[in-house]
């Protein structure tokens, strides 16, 4: 599909260079059998995606499971309209977070397809098979965000990984040695402004469940380079808050669009830049 030019969510610069995905070596011990609760009567609601779109789901049931010597208890999510539909009446979707996502996988998490099972109250959750969302290839698509619920404490290394495309500066003569500034004549800039840019982070910022049950509050300053090309690069955290805040805002500035790059002498440089990602808790503790 990712090779058809009409099915493919590559855009055509990546399309011209695919040669098919990175998994990680399969794994069986990521391939679990879940006990399947279901959730009787739970209302529809508006999951939030990565544009102003929201996906219409309920919480189908929930899913226990044994990983990496932890037990899990993860909520599973029906669509109000692929029910609708013959093909996907039993889907399940199973979106996820761990913590290799911004380092060896999508910062933004991935998605396994479930079916509701014919029989009993078993169902198997294989990591993998764990996919990128279409928004790791373009910001065209509209993605659900993976709810805070559906967190892992632990390292998946299994399924398809990410990684993001890092563009080389040609070496300009009239320019400094280095090929990162910090200072450049033209700062780089969030398509919008900074208006934009923080109405952005708070769209897609999803409260870390840690952090809500120890009621954590504060700034994480997160670094990131903007490329040449206004693509997001070599994404850290400077200064931390929590190991889940530190995490929640390494994912969201992944997540963040092109931005218009810096530029010296008039030219598009790398620019370093530090951002703060403020984690302040409201009624509930379900927002940024």
């Amino acid at each position: 599909e990712f090779r058809d030019r009409a099915k493919s969510p590559l855009e055509p610069d990546a399309f011209a260079r695919f040669e098919g995905h990175d998994f990680f070596p399969i794994d069986l011990n990521y391939r679990v059998k879940a006990k399947l609760a279901i959730a009787e009567g739970t209302p529809f609601f508006n999951m939030k995606t990565t544009t102003s779109r929201f996906s219409t789901e309920r919480v189908y049931g929930y899913v226990t499971f044994t990983l990496s010597e932890k037990e899990f208890r993860l909520p599973v999510y029906q669509s109000k309209d692929l029910m609708q539909t013959k093909e996907y009446a039993d889907y399940l979707f199973f979106p996820f977070t761990d913590e290799t996502n911004g380092k060896e996988t999508y910062g933004g998490g991935r998605y396994i397809d479930l079916r509701i099972p014919k029989e009993g109250d078993n169902v198997v959750i294989d990591f993998n098979m764990a996919y990128n969302p279409y928004c790791a290839y373009s910001s065209r698509f509209s993605c659900p965000l993976v709810p805070a619920e559906n967190q892992l404490d632990i390292q998946v290394p299994a399924g398809v990984r990410y990684h993001k495309k890092e563009e080389k500066l040609t070496p300009d003569p009239t320019l400094p040695d280095s090929t990162t500034f910090s200072k450049p004549d033209v700062p780089p800039e969030f398509p919008g402004g900074y208006e934009a840019l923080y109405k952005f982070i708070s769209s897609n910022m999803i409260y870390p469940r840690a952090a809500v049950e120890a009621k954590t509050q504060g700034s994480v300053y997160v670094q990131f380079v903007v490329a040449a090309d206004g693509s997001i690069t070599d994404v850290r955290t400077v200064k931390g808050l929590s190991r889940e805040c530190d995490q929640e805002a390494e994912r969201v500035v992944s997540l963040m669009p092109k931005w218009k790059p810096g530029k010296i002498n008039g030219k598009a440089v790398f620019v370093r830049y530090i951002l703060p990602v403020k984690f302040k808790g409201q009624a509930g503790w379900n927002k940024q």
